[in-house]
């Protein structure tokens, strides 16, 4: 097999990914960021370069070899006063990182990590990969819009792509404050910060533990998939509402939270993703329930320094 190199590794599911293909694949995987590893960088293989997407890290004669991408715009909540900065900003560098590999005589696979807001709303649920994007925010936008450039230089240069459109991934000890609704949920337990829960918070979401995708996406990088471009959904396709995470926090630590209710004019719709694609062509099921989940969640942040 090929090497394999994970790309913003020092992110939370960047280096969740190096860590967990690493063991899976011994002396295989590299990680490449810009920052050094936050954990574990004794035992994990990674390059620090200012320049993950000017590929001159990756060595002239890999050229089969497959890129877990990870490095992109990580959060939603950056704002964009225009689709013009977002482009500039976010969108033409990923094109661009894939037509440097091509440059260099890379033909390998590349495997994006993308997000399941790139469906936007809709009310035919479970979500299948052939819904039509609908992005709402310019982070969804801007994985879309990458989504279709890497499909479009696939198709053009020969190289292999599998976009992985990801629910709301949790359980990550990387995982602080501001990643994802679990993470504030546990944030106000310890603090003992009021919890505003907007609207009836009965619009269902996706939640699958981190250690579930990487199981996944070590399929993606071991499997033979039998097209060249692949898209595949990424979560449990079981929704949970914000108000039964709610209650199950609470359930699985024992503790309460300051809960208060304000309401919301336009609530969002739900989102869960129908994953039969991904069981079918990877031979892979999440495994970790949303209470299980949860649980171990709990456990991981309780040990986080409470300066975070």
């Amino acid at each position: 097999m090929s090497a394999v190199y994970v790309t913003g590794s020092s992110g939370v599911l960047g280096f969740e990914l190096l860590d967990h293909l690493s063991a899976a694949l011994p002396g295989r995987v590299t990680g490449v960021a810009r920052k050094p590893l936050p954990l574990r960088a004794e035992t994990l293989s990674q390059i620090v370069t200012p320049g993950v997407l000017t590929p001159d890290w990756l060595p002239g004669d890999e050229r089969s070899a497959t890129i877990v991408h990870c490095a992109g715009l990580a959060s939603p909540r950056v704002p964009f006063a225009r689709f013009e900065d977002l482009s500039r900003r976010e969108i033409e560098p990923q094109a661009a990182f894939a037509e440097a590999l091509v440059a260099r005589g890379w033909a390998g696979h590349l495997v994006y990590v993308s997000s399941a807001g790139v469906y936007g709303d809709t009310d035919d649920l479970p979500i299948p990969e052939t819904a039509p994007l609908v992005p709402k925010s310019f982070y969804a936008l801007q994985k879309t819009a990458t989504e279709q450039a890497l499909r479009m230089l696939a198709e053009r240069h020969g190289f292999r792509l599998t976009v992985l459109r990801l629910a709301n991934a949790y359980g990550s000890p990387l995982a602080g404050p501001g990643f994802g609704v679990v993470t504030i949920l546990l944030e106000a337990l310890r603090s003992g910060a009021p919890f505003r829960l907007f609207g009836t918070g009965e619009s269902l979401r996706d939640y699958l533990h981190v250690a579930d995708f990487t199981c996944a996406v070590e399929r993606v990088v071991t499997v033979d998939l039998p097209e060249r471009v692949t898209t595949l959904n990424l979560g449990t396709g079981q929704g949970t509402s914000l108000a039964r995470l709610v209650a199950l926090v609470q359930e699985v630590t024992g503790q309460s939270l300051d809960l208060r209710r304000e309401p919301l004019e336009n609530e969002l719709k739900s989102s869960v993703l129908d994953i039969s694609r991904a069981r079918a062509l990877l031979g892979w099921s999440p495994e970790i329930g949303i209470e299980d989940g949860l649980r171990r969640a709990a456990e991981v942040y309780a040990r986080r320094p409470a300066t975070d």
